[in-house]
């Protein structure tokens, strides 16, 4: 399927709305999420047999926890609404975006290409900041290049997470990808690692080394003898170019902010410190079952815990019940079709990834438009699955 036809067919009405709130222009992207829902009932005809318990569990869970926030709107009446609706038409947007005639290749190039629109404002930020002023500054928060708003790094690098998944297609030989695509995926992929060298993002680094190491995991045991030597031999000319072409110091200039919090084993350890935030999170849930707040509470630093200190125990299990649907659809999916390797890494690296962050920041509260195109991707996961039957 030619990019054009499957543009032409979803609809530039969905997705010129979709694309800019990808983008996020001047912090206003939520409004076009807004005319995205607006087009989605519009044309509500299209949308309504995608209906399915996943979106029912996931709206319940999105329309209670608006609820408890609109107790106490703290950064605005319009976060009611927000919470309330952008969850539930996101995940049905996702089930719309897959094709029945998409082939797995189509499927993903669709998932990278929203990961890297997505990356594409914190992406030309960094780049920026690093043309400016190097690698060598010890200020993690950037100005982001739309408004001049210094931005937390880890808010910063969150959005570069699919971005650190592209190693993947270049593992897996099995799918054949352009050259032009592969050309294109590295320079993003080297771009974006830079930048996560310029945040000092160890979870960034992390996410990039998960994805190598299960692609390997998936990849080696269904090759040939032959497709395996091919493989050494490629990750072997790889370490060479690295090992006399990138210096492996800690004291290296673009290692300046990695390396000075590799160093710190300690925080390491404890994520950043944040096990006893998840300890006191846990506690909280029995102590104070509708919810913990106040000047000195802090941010859990756990989606679900945040989301539990933040509205209480019910949207809490309710979102529980849809991350574990989530992640059984997720397992389907990649056992769905066993020889669809790239497909398969994909999905479950795409999943992980998510849920990697999901575990160590606030999401609700700090990353929300994660959150949603999280909800967007279990959306083309379950179109998948339930494709061909």
């Amino acid at each position: 399927m030619k990019v054009s036809s499957y543009l032409k067919e979803i609809g530039y009405i969905y997705l010129i709305p979709f694309i800019i709130y990808l983008i996020n222009p001047f912090g206003i992207g939520f409004l076009f999420g807004y005319a995205l829902i607006l087009v989605i009932l519009l044309n509500g005809k299209k949308m309504i047999h995608y209906l399915d318990r996943d979106f029912i569990f996931l709206s319940l869970f999105s329309i209670t926890y608006a609820l408890f926030y609109a107790v106490y709107p703290i950064s605005g009446v319009q976060l009611i609404f927000i919470y309330a609706l952008f969850p539930g038409f996101f995940y049905l947007f996702g089930k719309y975006l897959v094709l029945p005639q998409m082939n797995p290749v189509h499927l993903v190039f669709v998932l990278f290409t929203i990961g890297f629109i997505f990356s594409i404002s914190p992406l030309i930020s960094v780049v920026i900041n690093l043309r400016e002023g190097g690698f060598v500054q010890l200020n993690r928060e950037i100005p982001l290049f739309w408004n001049g708003k210094d931005t937390k790094a880890t808010l910063m690098a969150a959005y570069l997470t699919f971005n650190m998944c592209l190693p993947i297609i270049y593992l897996i030989k099995k799918t054949k990808i352009p050259i032009l695509l592969q050309l294109t995926a590295g320079i993003i992929f080297i771009t974006s690692l830079l930048s996560v060298f310029r945040l000092g993002s160890r979870t960034q680094l992390f996410i990039c080394l998960l994805s190598i190491v299960l692609s390997l995991l998936f990849v080696i045991p269904k090759q040939t003898i032959r497709a395996n030597t091919k493989l050494f031999f490629f990750l072997l000319l790889i370490s060479i170019l690295v090992l006399n072409f990138v210096p492996l110091n800690l004291n290296a200039d673009y290692f300046s902010v990695l390396g000075s919090r590799l160093q710190e084993s300690g925080n390491t350890s404890s994520a950043g410190g944040r096990t006893s935030l998840w300890l006191q999170g846990l506690e909280n849930l029995f102590i104070y079952p509708l919810g913990w707040q106040g000047p000195n509470v802090r941010y859990a630093h756990n989606l679900w815990l945040d989301v539990a200190r933040y509205a209480g125990l019910l949207p809490f299990l309710l979102l529980v019940i849809f991350t574990f649907r989530s992640l059984r659809n997720t397992y389907k999916a990649v056992r769905k079709a066993p020889n669809e390797l790239l497909l398969n890494t994909t999905l479950l690296i795409f999943t992980m990834a998510s849920m990697l962050i999901f575990f160590v920041e606030p999401i609700m509260e700090g990353l929300f438009f994660l959150f949603t195109l999280y909800c967007l991707f279990q959306g083309i996961i379950n179109a998948y699955l339930k494709s061909n039957e």
